[in-house]
């Protein structure tokens, strides 16, 4: 029987949808791939439910058509300026009379840190992660199973989002007829595509910079520190050169792609972008330099956020494995130097994903689909047992919730 994979991501300009066969314990193979344009979305999350539901269907359609497969249920990522996290620690007896800790004294700790969690009848729990273990005192352990002690703590990352954002993106994907086995957040499903074990045990930034958002998480001795979104991504560059450049947002969007660059320095005052070669008739020339200190001024934004994030969890300058930088505005020429000056860390564009067959095609499904193929990877690490307890998710009681909550109001 053929054990297909389905991921759907829902972003601010794109729905993608891939659709994937597993090939062996860690191997996948692409079998079909539906991605079109997006509207109704903001910052990340659905601002316009029909709008998002119907570029939902198109996707899926694109995709059945594309694998030849007809999907019923997927693994969907969310994400968006609404999602947050915070630490809370949970504390147990161990259950048996020898001491020896069990599967179940995890799963009842990592509860505990989520009673005592604050309760936010508005938010709903999408993770919750073991950032450290300590038993009888005694910290720093990455998974206690098997070993001995009378008292087991946990400190636990907890993701949660807006209760009616999670809803509406239930209601996007389930109004297809698909049902939604899992929901990851964004980055962390980014990370299983771009990230290797051992960059996330040396300790690492990934930074996937997207069209409304850009969301990061930082790892270190292969536990997840942090994980968020900046409320800024590519579309604000766009604007930003709509707005020096006096033009729309489209000829804006297709000057960036052909001309973008993050380094002013590299050019000279007499390089010019002739106007003319987008909007007929212009005979306005455009200082090229000028344009890369637009997009120049918005990355540095997007830099400083994650310094003020690695100052906060005390990482500043301490990752060896530096920052992973993923999404579409990374192909802009001239970020990596820019990024390493800003962050003061290493800097590299991810390309990952060696659980893709194919050589070749890992790098240019990574640099357009990163978040959708980390769905998959994700779902190939929880299926194959690695890191058991490393993510943790309440998506059951998420799910039975939102759908509760929404019978309120939907006949």
């Amino acid at each position: 029987m053929r054990s297909i994979i389905t991921a759907i991501d829902i972003g601010t300009n794109s729905v993608t949808t891939l659709v994937c066969e597993r090939t062996g314990k860690e191997k996948i193979r692409v079998l079909g791939l539906g991605r079109v344009p997006a509207f109704g979305m903001r910052r990340g999350a659905v601002a316009d439910i029909d709008e998002v539901s119907s570029a939902v269907k198109k996707s899926l359609k694109e995709a059945e058509r594309s694998s030849n497969v007809k999907i019923r249920s997927c693994i969907a990522s969310i994400g968006g300026t609404h999602m947050g996290s915070f630490t809370s620690r949970g504390v147990v007896a161990v259950g048996r009379a020898d001491g020896e800790i069990s599967d179940d004294d995890v799963k009842r700790v990592l509860t505990a840190a989520e009673n005592l969690a604050p309760k936010n009848p508005n938010r709903d729990i999408v993770h919750i992660i073991p950032k450290e273990f300590r038993i009888d005192n005694e910290g720093g352990i990455k998974d206690p199973v098997g070993m001995v002690g009378i008292r087991l703590e946990a400190d636990a990352l907890i993701i949660d989002g807006l209760r009616s954002a999670v809803a509406s993106l239930l209601k996007c994907i389930e109004s297809s007829g698909v049902t939604v086995e899992d929901v990851v957040f964004s980055p962390l499903a980014a990370s299983e595509a771009a990230l290797s074990k051992r960059q996330k045990e040396l300790g690492v930034m990934l930074l996937d910079i997207g069209a409304g958002t850009s969301d990061f998480a930082v790892y270190e001795e292969g536990r997840l520190l942090s994980a968020g979104v900046f409320p800024v991504g590519g579309n604000h560059i766009t604007n930003d050169i709509a707005i020096g450049l006096k033009t729309a947002v489209s000829t804006a969007e297709a000057i960036k792609l052909r001309f973008g660059h993050s380094l002013p320095e590299v050019f000279s005052k007499r390089e010019v972008i002739k106007l003319a070669e987008f909007i007929p008739d212009d005979p306005a020339l455009f200082p090229q330099r000028n344009l890369a200190e637009i997009i120049e001024a918005r990355f540095r934004d997007i830099f400083e956020l994650g310094m003020k994030e690695l100052k906060r969890v005390d990482r500043m300058g301490l990752l060896p494995a530096g920052v992973v930088l993923i999404g579409g505005a990374s192909r802009i020429p001239g970020i990596v130097e820019l990024a390493k000056r800003e962050l003061r860390l290493p800097v590299e564009i991810g390309s990952q994903s060696d659980f893709l067959e194919g050589a070749g095609e890992a790098h240019d499904f990574l640099s357009e689909i990163p978040v959708a193929l980390g769905l998959v990877a994700w779902h190939l690490n929880r299926s194959s047992g690695k890191d058991p307890y490393f993510y943790t998710t309440s998506l059951g009681r998420v799910v039975s919730g939102v759908k509760n909550w929404l019978s309120y109001f939907l006949p």
